[in-house]
């Protein structure tokens, strides 16, 4: 990092599989629209569309963001004099974050002495004092796992897997289904087996891989 607290925006014209690594910073995930997956533990996390979550530094977790999803984040160095939450869980966005979200995505200038720096310290100053939700409802639960069965045989039908992430059972399985091909890909395992497990020619599976991640 660059700055003590650093802010993106980012339109995900790709589906993003993030590697499972201890964070080197604290962020925090705001989702404007689609869904971002974060693996924690056994457990993979579903935040939807007007949801936030809480990463703590050297919290061990995966973050996906899937294709057309439309994201901002905040990052805090660990060289911050300020004390930042030490657990993991969903933070609400409040009507001041999701205020300086949009004034940041505006702001030109990116001098940390001027506005851009002042709305960050804004924003440090603010999650300094949230306790992160991880004792996680229900519904959330429900959700997540309903997510993880798009992955295999078995399907949960729930309408609210289109209702909270914008995207229907099929795409989200269908993006699932690439990003484990690509862990395969990564970890040294022939496109030819590959192929054969997800029952594709391996020339139709490349040509998916590409629209969904691009270059890998």
């Amino acid at each position: 990092m660059k700055q003590a607290i650093e802010y993106f925006y980012q339109k995900a014209d790709y589906l993003n599989v993030g590697p499972r690594k201890k964070q080197p910073q604290s962020s925090y995930i705001l989702v404007h629209q689609g869904l971002v997956l974060i693996r924690l533990g056994k457990v993979e996390l579903p935040v939807c569309k007007g949801q936030g979550f809480w990463l703590p530094s050297g919290c061990l977790s995966a973050v996906t963001v899937l294709q057309n999803s439309v994201i901002s984040s905040f990052d805090f160095s660990v060289r911050s004099t300020v004390s930042m939450p030490n657990s993991a869980g969903y933070v609400l966005p409040s009507l001041l974050v999701a205020g300086i979200a949009e004034q940041l995505g505006k702001t030109v200038e990116s001098s940390w002495d001027g506005a851009h720096g002042r709305l960050l310290r804004c924003a440090r100053d603010y999650f300094s004092s949230v306790t992160p939700d991880d004792k996680y409802d229900t519904k959330t639960l429900q959700l997540a796992d309903a997510i993880a069965r798009l992955d295999g045989s078995e399907r949960l039908k729930r309408s609210e897997v289109l209702e909270c992430t914008g995207f229907s059972e099929d795409q989200i399985a269908l993006q699932l289904k690439v990003r484990d091909c690509v862990k395969k890909m990564k970890s040294g395992q022939k496109l030819t087996n590959i192929a054969q497990q997800a029952s594709m020619p391996e020339k139709e599976l490349m040509l998916l891989i590409e629209r969904t991640v691009g270059a890998i």
